[in-house]
């Protein structure tokens, strides 16, 4: 289903995630009500008491009348929220400030918070594809191999200085650290093996903070974008780095990207994954894409 949004008389409440954005979180949870019922939309406010517990917030509102919710955070807040709305027929929004809102970019948000609320008073609903992982959703994109790694020492590092420096650090410390690892892959059954140096599952068009991983990713058309990258030299790596803030890394030799449905990777031994920059790990995983499975407001 697609088509104008109508808040008048929806029930509407924004999950507001109080690290986000280094600390924006608390600050934006004072203010988001009045940003809103400026604009006409009345809103209730509900603070993540911990980690993980977006979801669940999301999952109880769906459960108590709220058509509307608004993941306020970053694209972490967003895959937890939606992993909440997933099939319940409420609609997720967004209030975008963590560090990369890559999802945001993709359902079209403005990047200055002050233009968010009558962006969704204006927005549309669409129903959009999500990813699943082992079971767990993903909006915008999961990744095993080097992105799983930096997405782990980043984590690590921003609980010593700091969500944005932590990103680049292990961005910094993951390029210098991690090597092409074994791996079988297959995509819609026709597998390979080799040496790879990471693997994208991507519902959306960019990931880790303004990378175009897949241009040509549509969030609606059955399939997710998958590249895969292949036993790179260092200095390759960073040549490749660079090519994808511009979108044109795909080589067609080591930098492949194709579309899928349905994606298996084997490990010889656990790796971290990423799935919109939260970490897991594990041997085996396994990719799906959940066609039309997510009602969402966008441009």
């Amino acid at each position: 289903m697609s088509g104008t949004s109508s808040l008048a008389g929806t029930r509407a409440l924004a999950i507001v995630n109080p690290v986000a954005g280094n600390g924006a979180g608390a600050r934006v949870a004072r203010r988001i009500a009045a940003d809103f019922r400026n604009h006409g939309l009345k809103l209730d406010v509900v603070l993540t008491p911990a980690p993980d517990e977006a979801a669940r917030l999301a999952r109880e509102a769906a459960a108590d009348g709220y058509g509307v919710v608004v993941a306020a955070g970053g694209d972490g807040t967003a895959n937890e929220v939606a992993n909440g709305l997933v099939g319940s027929g409420a609609v997720l929004a967004l209030y975008p400030i963590g560090v990369g809102n890559d999802f945001a970019r993709a359902l079209g948000y403005p990047r200055r918070t002050r233009d968010v609320a009558p962006f969704i008073r204006g927005a549309r609903r669409r129903s959009i594809d999500v990813g699943e992982l082992n079971g767990r959703v993903f909006v915008n994109a999961a990744g095993v191999g080097i992105d799983g790694h930096v997405a782990e020492l980043s984590g690590e590092s921003a609980r010593v200085v700091g969500r944005a420096l932590g990103h680049l650090g292990g961005a910094l410390v993951g390029l210098a650290s991690f090597r092409p690892q074994p791996m079988r892959i297959t995509l819609d059954g026709e597998a390979r093996s080799g040496a790879f140096l990471t693997v994208v599952a991507a519902n959306g068009t960019h990931f880790g903070t303004g990378m175009r991983v897949a241009p040509e990713a549509s969030l609606d058309d059955g399939q997710l974008d998958v590249l895969t990258v292949g036993d790179l030299s260092r200095w390759s790596s960073l040549v490749a780095l660079v090519k994808l803030y511009r979108g044109t890394h795909v080589d067609g030799r080591a930098i492949v990207l194709r579309r899928a449905r349905a994606v298996e990777i084997e490990l010889e031994r656990p790796l971290p994954a990423e799935l919109d920059g939260e970490v897991t790990r594990g041997r085996r995983f396994s990719i799906r894409v959940r066609p039309r499975a997510l009602e969402v407001l966008a441009r």
